[in-house]
Order: C-alpha cells, then sequence, then structure tokens
C-alpha cells in the first residue's frame, strides 16, 4: 500500500507520458494538414492550367498549330511544374456542346473504382461551345483520408478541373 501511495505521488516522466498520449493524434493532424495542402495545391494548380490551355481553343490557336490531344496535354503539364508523370497520367476530354446550359456532369470513378473517362479532342469550330476537362489521379503522400469515397481502387485520389467557353469566330 506504501508503495502504491509513493508511485501515484511522484511526477518524474509525467512528461513523457503526456507527450505520449497526444503524439499520435498530433502527428495524424499536422500530417493530414500537410496532405490537404498538398491536395489543394495540384488542384488549384491544374484548374489554372487547364484555363490557360483552354484559351488556346477558344482563340483559334489550337486550330492553326493543328494541335492535337498529346500537344493540349503538354500545354496543360508545362504548367504543372511539380506533377510527375504528368502527360502519362493526365486525361483530357474536350467536347463541343449544344448550348452552355446543355452541359452535364461527367461520370468520373465507375463502381470498381476505376476511371471512366473517355478521351476525347473535338475543339470545334468557331463560336461553338467547348467543355474541356482534365482528370489527375493524384497519389496521396500520406494516405489518411482512405475512407473517402472519391478514391480509385489503388487509393489515388481523381483531381479534375474544367472550363467551359465559346470559341471566338475565327
Amino acid at each position: 500500500m506504501l508503495l502504491l501511495r509513493r508511485l501515484l505521488r511522484d511526477r518524474k516522466g509525467v512528461a513523457a507520458i503526456e507527450f505520449a498520449l497526444v503524439a499520435l493524434p498530433l502527428f495524424i493532424l499536422i500530417f493530414g494538414i500537410l496532405e490537404l495542402g498538398a491536395i489543394f495545391f495540384i488542384d488549384s494548380a491544374l484548374d489554372a492550367s487547364v484555363h490557360k490551355a483552354a484559351r488556346l481553343i477558344r482563340t483559334g490557336q489550337a486550330t492553326e498549330g493543328k494541335m492535337g490531344i498529346s500537344g493540349f496535354k503538354a500545354e496543360i503539364c508545362g504548367n504543372l511544374a511539380y506533377v510527375l508523370n504528368c502527360e502519362k497520367n493526365l486525361l483530357v476530354a474536350v467536347n463541343t456542346v449544344n448550348d452552355a446550359t446543355s452541359s452535364g456532369a461527367m461520370k468520373t470513378i465507375g463502381s470498381s473504382g476505376t476511371v471512366t473517362i473517355t478521351e476525347n479532342f473535338d475543339i470545334g469550330r468557331g463560336s461553338d461551345y467547348v467543355l474541356v476537362q482534365a482528370f489527375l489521379p493524384w497519389s496521396p503522400i500520406v494516405n489518411l483520408y482512405s475512407l473517402s469515397s472519391h478514391t480509385l481502387a489503388d487509393g489515388s485520389y481523381l483531381l479534375g478541373a474544367s472550363a467551359l467557353l465559346r470559341n471566338e469566330p475565327f
């Protein structure tokens, strides 16, 4: 009994025990914030790059230069400096639509967790409405959000960006 009282009064090592209790949630929170920040950064860069590359379609420069899907991917990936294997992993769907209200949502992830995007590069003619969509599978640095329903079968996330534009009369 005396030994138990002495043990309960002893305060040596309390900081180490408190740190052991707090360390795991603290590191999960820190790495989760870093992971989410990286995802937002890459998604924002993808969005800006798609809008910049879509301008080539809108102004007719893609038609004049006879740009194909590989050239368009190279244009998008040229603005994504921090993404490895961008041209290999990037999926692009450029389609003409009847009007600005007829563009609908595209089903991007199938029930088995695979990407269901069909790549296309139809830039249309002058004054056509064009929907530019780009999708990039992003492998997480620390897989903390694996319970999300927006992950692929291999655990990566599908980041996407789109731009709806009307071609200039070229």
